[in-house]
């Protein structure tokens, strides 16, 4: 999305070869996917599985893109980067969701102020690949059709705290993660879970509407949902309807410019 770091943050560095992308992704996916068991909620480990990513290599966009389709009918959209929110959901609502193919350098594992193609797809298409997380992301993209400004900073604010840094309530099992930013960062994840220097507070729409959030430093607060079901409930009957704000709810003509990975 648009407002995801701040006009200030540094170009982080970039991959600048196949074997370099390769040998970055394969670096970052084996130090992840040891720490998401007992930490990632249950929803989020069956899309893990169900996705099956590559871990030796850079997924590529046009082949990752077909095996989604074919497993839960979304695709991957390639873009240069952030792009404007109406667009990012736009496309949420054609079931494409929006990936640069850079992934951060060799030098800058820890950390890159922009998404890269490591976090959106190791921590967004396990979410694509689940029914529960997939019908949050539809149930967002759907009521940003025809919202005014206000109403899309508010749809922002929701997405940042449930599908990028949320917390859940895990079937027994105490507090788990459930963001796609949390699962993709080494050191976020822990922060988020067992730091006594966070708030964590339960998940009240209203709240989140109207909370702001941190684009260049990890998070000083953290909402958690009772479970996913209660969040798809809130999100769906919560919300009071609005009217059509001036914005139209297709693309813009820069995003016609985007080709579809096919």
């Amino acid at each position: 999305m648009q407002e995801r770091v701040s006009d200030s943050a540094p170009i982080p560095p970039r991959a600048t070869t196949r074997r370099e992308a390769d040998r970055v992704w394969r670096a970052l996916f084996r130090r992840q996917l040891a720490r998401l068991p007992g930490r990632m909620c249950a929803a989020f480990l069956d899309g893990f599985r169900a996705a099956a990513l590559e871990p030796d290599r850079l997924p590529r966009h046009a082949d990752l893109s077909r095996r989604l389709a074919d497993r839960c009918g979304w695709r991957i959209e390639t873009v240069p980067g952030l792009i404007p929110v109406r667009d990012f959901f736009a496309l949420l609502r054609e079931r494409r969701f929006p990936s640069p193919v850079w992934i951060r350098g060799a030098s800058s594992l820890g950390y890159t102020p922009e998404p890269d193609a490591f976090h959106d797809l190791f921590g967004h298409v396990p979410q694509l690949a689940e029914p529960r997380f997939a019908g949050l992301l539809e149930s967002l993209a759907a009521r940003a059709e025809g919202a005014g400004e206000r109403e899309l900073a508010e749809l922002e604010r929701v997405y940042w705290f449930t599908i990028e840094f949320g917390l859940v309530r895990d079937d027994g099992a105490g507090v788990r993660a459930m963001g796609a930013g949390l699962a993709s960062s080494l050191l976020e994840l822990d922060r988020a879970l067992v730091s006594r220097e966070v708030r964590r507070l339960p998940f009240e729409l209203v709240d989140a509407r109207t909370r702001g959030f941190e684009t260049d430093r990890p998070q000083e607060t953290y909402l958690v949902a009772p479970s996913l079901g209660e969040l798809a409930r809130s999100l769906a009957e919560d919300w009071a309807p609005w009217q059509p704000g001036a914005g139209a709810g297709t693309l813009s003509r820069l995003d016609r410019r985007w080709s579809s990975a096919p």
